[in-house]
């Protein structure tokens, strides 16, 4: 990315987000650091989340978009969806040298979880 992120709304979440994106370091940002996601749940800005409601999906949403599609983007500023899709291929080697599109050697991500069953 190079632009910079212009953020809009309320100024406690422009605080939360700018003091979590300032830097590009991934070590920098808001969650990024050796406690990962427990930073964020420590936020003064979260201190009113019951984190094991979130967890066990009890929590309803303030705000939940009647969508059509997947590709439903009615939510989304016109300033993003007008503008053109570039597509760029992966670099071919990462910073490390190694080869990216190598199947057998791509790093595989053990802490990664995905559940769809959220979704309707």
């Amino acid at each position: 990315m190079e632009d910079r992120v212009q953020w809009r709304g309320k100024p406690e979440v422009e605080t939360v987000s700018a003091q979590g994106t300032a830097s590009t370091h991934p070590s920098c940002i808001l969650g990024g650091g050796p406690d990962d996601a427990k930073e964020i749940m420590r936020h003064s800005f979260f201190s009113g989340v019951n984190w094991q409601d979130v967890y066990d999906k009890k929590l309803v949403p303030p705000f939940k978009p009647q969508v059509t599609s997947e590709t439903d983007t009615r939510y989304f500023d016109e300033e993003f969806t007008a503008q053109t899709i570039t597509i760029t291929p992966p670099e071919k080697y990462d910073e490390d040298g190694m080869d990216c599109m190598d199947n057998e050697r791509r790093p595989h991500f053990p802490q990664f979880s995905y559940s769809a069953s959220g979704r309707e």
